[in-house]
């Protein structure tokens, strides 16, 4: 419950693309209530933008890259998540590049650099996005589920062919504080003998041990980890960042088994689809109640926009 909240000042970071391996500088600036996330190119002619936005989504192989008529922002995720982690709703990213900084591969240094630019309530209600009835998508023995519940909660389960590794699963109520100390500091991973065939695919070129963690036959080259679990937190890391392109919080219960971007895709699209169900709904209800008796009905079914204020 509260107001939409952007930042008090600008701040700026500068880093290399993991995949790209480009230098980007990377500035975030306030926004006005109810504009989002704005990502902005300022190296290109025009400085073109392209809006956090599912509509907008153009690629989720092993990252998530958001395009408009040709511009592309690539592995927008952990900073997502980073905004969804803190509780900011608007603010404009400006890049000197096509991929937001690496930093270690974590949203933590995300998350200071947001608590550097402070925080600013808006004259505007926070918009939450509330299930009401479960939604599920599912693909070659992957799944993520999301049923009903009066705060976000993410358990997530990974299995790796690997014996050093196995099974890891987390279970976590999302919040400011528990994002900041059990969720952004974990980094992402690639396995080693995949490193050659993401390089050939024009993928991984910044890739370091400083901005992942590298997986060989007898576990994590790069130790020592943050969390014993750190693999499967950070999955839930891209979750929370993927979800946060529907525009506002999920509130609910997801429950994911060896996902990855494409299926966070496929739920954030199912969401989008009920979202869009109920409105139409709700418009239906609402000329029907004022051709009847000049009321109007509100509640409905998957997932409803609860707009809160303080």
């Amino acid at each position: 419950m509260g107001h939409q909240r952007t930042i008090q000042r600008a701040v700026t970071c500068e880093g290399i693309g993991i995949h790209t391996g480009a230098e980007v500088r990377m500035t975030l600036r306030p926004a006005p209530a109810n504009s989002g996330v704005l990502f902005r190119r300022t190296d290109l002619e025009g400085n073109p933008s392209v809006p956090a936005a599912p509509q907008f989504i153009e690629d989720v192989h092993y990252a998530t890259t958001l395009a408009r008529d040709g511009v592309r922002v690539k592995t927008v995720e952990h900073l997502m998540a980073a905004f969804a982690g803190v509780g900011l709703d608007n603010v404009v990213v400006e890049l000197t590049g096509g991929e937001v900084p690496a930093v270690d591969g974590s949203a933590l240094p995300f998350v200071g650099l947001l608590r550097k630019a402070g925080l600013r309530r808006q004259l505007a209600p926070k918009v939450y996005l509330r299930v009401n009835q479960p939604l599920e998508v599912t693909a070659d023995g992957r799944s993520l589920k999301v049923v009903p519940a009066d705060h976000l909660r993410v358990v997530y389960t990974m299995r790796f062919d690997l014996p050093c590794l196995g099974e890891q699963t987390v279970g976590l109520d999302v919040n400011a504080e528990s994002f900041a100390r059990e969720i952004a500091p974990a980094r992402t991973y690639a396995f080693l003998r995949d490193v050659g065939h993401l390089r050939a695919m024009g993928l991984a070129k910044g890739g370091s041990l400083d901005n992942a963690l590298i997986i060989g036959d007898h576990g994590v080259i790069n130790g020592p980890l943050r969390f014993s679990d750190e693999l499967v937190r950070h999955k839930v890391l891209d979750l929370v960042g993927d979800l946060f392109l529907l525009g506002g919080p999920v509130v609910g219960h997801v429950v994911g088994r060896n996902a990855g971007h494409a299926l966070n895709f496929e739920l954030v699209s199912a969401v989008q689809r009920a979202l869009a169900a109920e409105r139409r709904r709700a418009k239906a209800r609402t000329l029907a109640e004022t051709a009847v008796r000049g009321g109007h009905l509100a509640g409905g079914e998957g997932f409803a926009p609860g707009v809160a204020a303080l």
